[in-house]
């Protein structure tokens, strides 16, 4: 199979690279006081929606404008975001040709030293449209939501990145969304299944695998950043805003960031 590490070299097979330690860390301490919890909106409990997982952390250093361009440029870093567990990294469609909302990237990581790459060769994970899909009754001032699907096209989780600036820093929570009327897993599970039917399949959220990416970001992010930010080609330098405005009660996001033009 042909791959083009776009984020950086890997190693391949992908199933072969899991003898790498992580790196020491400690959990991000959390915003000060407690944000309020989240919680699903009707719709999408009538949907079927379950919110298994919401952590929330404070990010030192780190400013909202800083992940909104990291999401937007996540091949410079996606290797630095959980180092020795992220094993893979690409575009399918990237912001630069399809926008923010309609990207979407491969990836594939471990949970640690020794653990099977959970991802298979490769999960598709999708942004999804925030004005359609956002399933919450309250949403922070910066957002994204991104998706995997499975093979008949239905929407099997989700995972809710929120972030707005405080001082000091950022405060963020990440939250996953399932859908409990989904027909069958993602094709990557499906695999692991085939293979070893006994197979113990762990989410990220039910690990530290969130915490240990929360805690990278005041490590690099503020340097990366200072790094790219006066780089003058915008296909090379995405921009990007992923702020967050309410209209009778709907979130979209405020601005479109469409294809970049050149």
């Amino acid at each position: 199979m042909d791959y083009i590490a776009n984020g950086g070299q890997t190693y391949l097979p992908l199933q072969d690279n899991i003898n790498i330690d992580i790196l020491p860390f400690e959990a991000p301490a959390k915003p000060q006081p407690l944000l309020p919890p989240l919680e699903l909106t009707p719709e999408a409990v009538e949907k079927g929606y379950v919110l298994p997982s919401q952590k929330q952390h404070f990010l030192p250093g780190v400013t909202a404008e800083m992940l909104d361009w990291f999401w937007a440029n996540m091949e410079k870093c996606y290797y630095l975001w959980a180092p020795g567990s992220h094993k893979r990294f690409n575009w399918v469609k990237s912001p630069v040709q399809y926008g923010m909302e309609h990207s979407v990237h491969m990836i594939a990581e471990t949970i640690g030293k020794g653990c099977p790459v959970f991802g298979g060769e490769g999960i598709e994970i999708h942004r999804l449209p925030f004005a359609e899909f956002y399933p919450l009754t309250t949403c922070m001032k910066h957002a994204i939501c991104e998706g995997v699907y499975n093979d008949l096209g239905e929407l099997v989780d989700s995972t809710i990145h929120m972030w707005e600036d405080v001082e000091g820093g950022c405060n963020h929570i990440t939250a996953t969304v399932a859908n409990s009327r989904v027909s069958a897993p993602p094709s990557f599970i499906i695999d692991i299944l085939k293979k070893d039917p006994n197979a113990k399949i762990t989410p990220n959220w039910a690990t530290d695998h969130e915490d240990y990416e929360a805690s990278q970001w005041p490590v690099f992010l503020p340097k990366l950043y200072e790094l790219w930010k006066n780089h003058p080609d915008p296909a090379q330098n995405v921009q990007c805003c992923l702020e967050v405005t309410e209209e009778n009660g709907k979130f979209r996001y405020a601005k479109e960031n469409p294809p970049v033009s050149l």
